[in-house]
């Protein structure tokens, strides 16, 4: 579309909170002529590709936003090691040392998804095109296989970043505030991330709804599963041999965690059905459960890896990582599903559900505290985001 095609016209610039140098302003279109060369595709089909275009926008999102986070770590250590307080600098503080732990961590965690997914996606065009399709359709049917992963990432990466500005400014204290600190900037231009690409609540609705749809359309095996988790409530609680493997017992939370996903969200669409849409409330609940799930596992297979091509004593800060976000997963997967169940569910069935979700959540003891140390003694030293 060009400007001199005619009809086009454009309102003025747009005065924003941040992202300052994009240029953001009204465009309309009156009896605009376009030529027929200029066409992407025959006529009907641009929802079809706008729509599959946001999905690769998400996940491009995600890893623009992850970059920023990242960015924006490295400025919070190099200010906490040169600002002093009390004659020595505020990175050798346990405050700060939890602050720059979790900026990482969360860091760490989104890369982690992000990876896979993008892997994943890669995959898909590539079977694809090995099948006979050409490129373009191949980009479009694989990236809309991974659609539901492409929207949980979207929001995971722009929470992420919102996080990390947020502690940013934190550790800067009143400089951070100041225009001429790069926090500041960071901290106005993250928060429209949470925005465009789809709001993180639609993203988050569009989640369970893509994985339901997959389910009804027998792409995807989530009733069958479902009823076994349900079936597993009305009996007896096992109590598995311990597994003493690297990360064992993180391994025991991914797998009850997704158990804890398929029981609310099999309860729901049980009880629910089809109105399960107009459920607003507890499609979030089951979105962040799902999300949380899904970063975790993510991170778990990542450092499982990690840990077998470089030793386990080469990685320790990344299996610190894995630990301490599955730990804090346990609880906030607990409360999601709790308060998801309490929206739907009452009486016995209620009463098993709030059972199932205490046991699917169970997490060992962990002193967070050293593993948060550890995590950032390394950054400390290096004076930047080095994981």
């Amino acid at each position: 579309m060009e400007k001199d095609f005619g009809g086009i016209t454009l309102n003025p610039e747009e005065k924003k909170m941040g992202i300052k140098g994009s240029s953001t302003r009204q465009v309309f279109f009156n009896d605009c002529k376009v030529p027929v060369e200029n066409m992407l595709s025959e006529r009907q089909n641009g929802f079809k590709i706008a729509v599959n275009i946001l999905n690769i926008g998400r996940i491009k999102l995600a890893g623009a936003a992850l970059g920023g986070a990242k960015a924006t770590v490295d400025v919070s250590v190099k200010y906490a090691n040169e600002r002093n307080q009390f004659g020595k600098p505020i990175s050798a503080f346990g405050a700060i040392r939890q602050k720059l732990a979790d900026q990482a961590t969360y860091c760490y965690v989104v890369e982690s998804a992000t990876y896979r997914c993008s892997q994943d996606m890669e995959h898909a065009i590539e079977a694809l095109e090995a099948a006979g399709a050409d490129h373009a359709k191949a980009l479009l049917k694989g990236v809309e296989q991974y659609a539901a992963e492409a929207a949980i990432l979207k929001v995971a990466g722009s929470e992420c970043l919102d996080y990390v500005c947020d502690e940013g400014v934190q550790i800067y204290g009143g400089m951070g505030y100041s225009a001429e600190s790069p926090v500041e900037r960071a901290y106005r231009d993250s928060r429209i991330n949470r925005i465009f690409e789809g709001t993180n609540e639609i993203n988050r609705m569009l989640t369970v709804d893509m994985l339901l749809k997959r389910a009804m359309k027998g792409q995807l095996d989530l009733m069958g599963p479902a009823m076994q988790v349900a079936q597993e409530l009305m009996g007896i609680p096992d109590m598995p041999e311990p597994d003493d493997s690297l990360l064992g017992d993180e391994k025991r939370m991914v797998a009850n965690f997704k158990k804890a996903v398929l029981m609310v969200a099999g309860g729901a669409a049980q009880k629910l059905g089809l109105e399960l849409a107009k459920h607003q409330e507890t499609l979030m609940h089951i979105a962040d459960m799902v999300i949380d799930t899904y970063l975790a596992e993510s991170t778990l297979l990542r450092t499982l890896k990690l840990a077998e091509m470089k030793g386990a004593a080469n990685v320790a800060e990344q299996i610190a990582m894995c630990q301490l976000y599955i730990h804090d997963a346990a609880d906030r997967i607990h409360k999601y599903a709790k308060e998801a169940v309490n929206n739907f569910a009452e009486g016995d069935e209620q009463r098993a559900m709030l059972m199932g979700a205490k046991r699917f959540t169970k997490a060992s003891n962990l002193n967070t505290a050293e593993l948060r140390k550890l995590i950032a003694k390394k950054m400390i030293g290096e004076g930047k985001y080095c994981y």
